[in-house]
């Protein structure tokens, strides 16, 4: 339930004992008196909003939370499943203004870049894998750099070994490119384990360590952020390097300024006690608390560990009683600074997703508690979503505003940022407001999954007045009552275009749903499109024009081969389909599968190039896959859409890793990055 609050008279303490009373009392969930009220920041007439810290409120704050988790037997030690997947699709970027056409990163808003694995300017090409080992074993990443001579041809300039902390197990991310700047960024997560398995507190979803070869523990995480400077030559070398203390939510880039968002957990002493501790001790590991202990810290070239963020930049949120102790911090680094010039804002709370437009970061947290049910999650029927608006330009962060919308996100983590889009100022959100779900596509036809969740969508409009991200309107409502998609099954692909939706649901012959946004108060499901299949990502393409990837089905909902379909939606009510081709067989993959960087887009004059590494089955799971990058044409003026020939690669040992596979266009050739060769080939 949520903590009721008041702002403490001038010079007021908070005390253990108030702690302690305070937590008992909600746990029992009664009311009563005779109890001093914790000196958290009182709640403002929007309640979801957070509100900027005096010296003592962060560190209160915590100390509630802290004691709320002892008096129900948690710990920050405690190993918790999250579930995770594929991100969603994204709508693709060409550049502008470079002395050949070329297509770089597919991102989700033009403009605002993400990191990859794969990065160019028009004439370099940078490429990114973790197939070194260190010294110790450990995985290391290095960086390739290429040069592309006039007739399109590569030659290899450098292979870069990047630095790598041999007590870690690092993980690398991906990496931007300011080249205004002549600088890159390598993302990078490391994992520690610092603590043995301790026991799982009740309702919480843990690994099960009877069937666990490597046993759980608590994990320290760090987010490594290392500069890789360009030399007018084309050389590159390791620069600065910042080390977080947290795990990485999401990155994005505008211009020379890289935007993190960054959760960090902290470990602290009152949370470590043994279950024997007397009350006594817990209230003195309480009282000892300081906000070193709490605050995130930030580590460059080696040096000693400073906080990242002061208390008075960051924020408290007193209607979010979530007993998740997590540090919520956005850090915007200038990457054409000499140093690691940053700032930095962060707010009491975890956040599951990043969405940035060209002007706003959006941060979505989910206040409920989940257990297990079946194969699946089950949710608090009260779960809803925060969400929190900050604007940015450059290095300023500025806090605008919070609201709140009815359910979650959804079961993956990697399509959370997919489900928000800001227009016009107005944000629009698809939540999930069932208390089950489908995680995953199997559970169609599983007899065990939990049934399919309902999905809302909600617009938001930011209200300076009291700093609220105000509901608009929502869909369903009482005016249009109708669901979102047919009743028992579960939406998948969203993508937001302007003023207008795209949502397709799967279960067996399933629909592809327009939905029209142009009046924000009136939001209306206007037409649909069934068709075998599914697509699993959208791609607007402009003038009416929508292009799918997803997943074959026949009439029993059984899965099938990778499909693609052109669409058209010039006319709002009547979608009608323009084409599909089905390649492989069931068990047939590809990159998007694994990341919304998969695919590559690159308009050139009237036609859309996509490329996409896939593995196609061709003897329905029996025999080898074959492996290459398939070609898609689209004919914006023909609308109509072409599937050209796999060009082959050869597995190692009979296995690509798709997750790694990415590809970019030059004039007339595509570059694929595989098994960490970048190869040459004519489109």
């Amino acid at each position: 339930m949520p903590v009721t609050s008041h702002r403490p008279a001038a010079g007021q303490c908070l005390t253990t004992a108030s702690l302690f009373a305070l937590t008992l009392l909600g746990a029992c969930g009664a009311g009563g008196s005779g109890s001093p009220a914790p000196t958290v920041p009182a709640a403002t007439t929007n309640a979801s909003a957070i509100a900027a810290s005096k010296p003592g409120d962060l560190l209160n704050s915590i100390k509630v939370t802290l004691a709320a988790r002892q008096a129900q037997g948690l710990s920050s030690a405690s190993p918790v499943v999250w579930l995770s997947g594929a991100p969603a699709g994204a709508i693709s970027v060409t550049s502008s203004g470079d002395a050949v056409a070329s297509s770089n990163t597919t991102v989700q808003e033009a403009g605002v870049d993400e990191d990859d694995l794969i990065k160019s300017d028009g004439e370099l090409i940078f490429t990114l894998d973790s197939l070194g080992s260190s010294s110790s074993g450990r995985p290391q990443s290095r960086m390739q750099v290429y040069r592309r001579a006039a007739d399109g041809k590569l030659a290899s300039l450098q292979t870069l070994k990047l630095p790598v902390d041999e007590s870690t197990y690092p993980v690398s991310r991906g990496m931007v490119l300011a080249r205004a700047a002549n600088r890159l960024a390598v993302l990078a997560e490391s994992s520690t384990p610092i603590a043995l398995p301790v026991a799982c507190p009740a309702g919480n979803v843990c690994v099960g360590t009877a069937s666990s070869i490597y046993l759980p523990s608590a994990i320290q995480s760090e987010v490594r952020v290392q500069q890789v400077d360009i030399a007018a030559s084309g050389q590159v070398s390791t620069g600065n390097l910042a080390v977080i203390d947290g795990r990485l939510v999401g990155s994005r880039q505008i211009d020379n300024i890289l935007y993190l968002v960054t959760t960090h957990a902290p470990r602290l002493l009152p949370d470590l006690l043994p279950t024997t501790a007397t009350a006594a001790e817990r209230g003195a590991a309480l009282d000892a608390l300081t906000l070193t202990d709490v605050l995130p810290k930030i580590r460059i070239n080696g040096g000693a560990a400073q906080t990242l963020v002061a208390e008075t930049d960051c924020y408290v949120q007193p209607k979010n009683a979530s007993l998740d102790l997590s540090i919520t911090t956005i850090t915007a680094i200038d990457l054409a600074g000499t140093g690691l010039s940053r700032t930095s804002r962060c707010f009491v709370g975890g956040t599951e997703a990043m969405y940035m437009s060209n002007a706003s970061i959006y941060l979505a947290t989910t206040r409920y508690a989940y257990g297990s049910v079946g194969n699946g999650i089950r949710y608090s029927p009260q779960a809803s979503t925060d969400i929190h608006k900050f604007t940015v330009s450059g290095s300023n962060i500025d806090y605008r505003a919070s609201g709140e919308v009815a359910g979650h996100l959804g079961w993956d983590t990697q399509r959370k940022p997919y489900r928000m889009s800001e227009y016009n100022g107005d944000l629009r959100v698809l939540s999930f407001t069932g208390e089950t779900g489908w995680a995953w596509l199997t559970d169609d036809g599983s007899p065990t999954a939990p049934p399919p969740s309902p999905a809302t969508l909600s617009l938001l409009r930011e209200r300076s007045s009291d700093t609220s991200l105000q509901l608009v309107a929502k869909l369903p409502n009482a005016q249009r009552p109708a669901a979102i998609g047919i009743t028992g099954e579960q939406v998948y692909a969203v993508r937001f275009a302007g003023d207008r939706g795209y949502v397709v649901t799967f279960r067996q012959t399933d629909p592809l749903y327009v939905l029209d946004l142009s009046i924000p108060s009136d939001p209306r499901q206007a037409g649909e499109l069934k068709m075998p299949g599914f697509s699993d990502y959208l791609f607007p393409m402009g003038d009416g024009l929508l292009f799918g990837v997803g997943k074959d089905a026949d009439a029993s909902g059984r899965l099938g081969g990778i499909k693609v379909a052109l669409f058209d939606v010039r006319d709002i009510a009547a979608p009608k389909s323009l084409g599909s081709q089905v390649m492989g067989l069931r068990g047939s993959q590809s990159a998007l599968d694994y990341s919304s960087h998969g695919i590559n887009l690159f308009t050139r004059g009237n036609t859309v190039r996509a490329a996409l590494p896939v593995t196609l089955q061709t003897n329905d799971l029996s025999g080898a896959a074959q492996s290459g990058l398939q070609r898609i044409e689209i004919d914006l003026s023909a609308r109509a859409m072409t599937v050209k020939p796999l060009l082959p690669v050869t597995a190692n040992n009979g296995y690509v890793d798709l997750g790694s596979e990415r590809s970019l266009q030059i004039e007339n050739q595509v570059y694929h990055l595989s098994q960490g060769q970048l190869r040459t080939l004519d489109w």
